[in-house]
């Protein structure tokens, strides 16, 4: 499994802004230092766009041979330095908002409020019956984690109606995004990364 893995140290967090729309590379997994988002490349995708813009890093994947502009399934990952220990309902209930003024009819739904390797976490769903800017239909699942250093977003996209079919492997997925810490013990990091 490819995985891709963010640091998101408080360091990183006050260090200098990188001019607009820098490309951001994944770090290697094996190079985990501090606080890391642990985003897995799912099967067939590519990493079609990644870039930080102040204290903001984000990056979209798709499968290969779509783009960020045409695609069927999307999963975006976004850092937000320097935002330490902020509910993870926060970032989702403002999505939320937002969601339901660009789409007649869509809604946001909170799922699960857990714990994950010692991290607050906030899971929910939004559907879009029909996006008035693609004429399609959305479904997205995110998982948001409230990290020491950061907070965490991970999304996976459909545009689609939702099926029962859709929900067991976008959830497994996401249960394999996590947040860890070398520095501290109630955060470990996966072995061999």
């Amino acid at each position: 499994m490819f995985v891709l893995a963010f640091a998101a140290s408080a360091g990183a967090a006050q260090a200098a802004d990188p001019p607009a729309a820098q490309a951001v590379p994944a770090r290697p997994a094996s190079a985990l230092q501090d606080e890391n988002l642990i985003v897995p490349l799912p099967a067939g995708f590519k990493v079609g766009f990644g870039t930080r813009q102040g204290q903001m890093q984000i990056t979209e994947m798709v499968p290969a041979g779509e783009t960020v502009q045409d695609w069927s399934s999307m999963v975006t990952e976004q850092i937000f330095y320097g935002r330490r220990n902020e509910d993870p309902k926060t970032f989702p209930t403002a999505l939320d908002a937002g969601w339901r003024r660009a789409c007649p009819g869509g809604s946001g739904q909170e799922l699960k409020n857990v714990q994950e390797n010692g991290y607050p976490v906030a899971i929910w769903m939004f559907l879009c019956p029909l996006n008035p800017a693609t004429n399609k239909p959305e479904s997205m699942w995110l998982k948001v984690i409230s990290g020491a250093d950061s907070l965490y977003s991970v999304q996976y996209a459909y545009r689609a109606a939702p099926t029962r079919e859709m929900i067991p492997p976008t959830m497994a997925y996401l249960r394999q995004v996590l947040v860890c810490d070398t520095r501290a013990a109630p955060h470990p990091c996966p072995a061999g990364m």
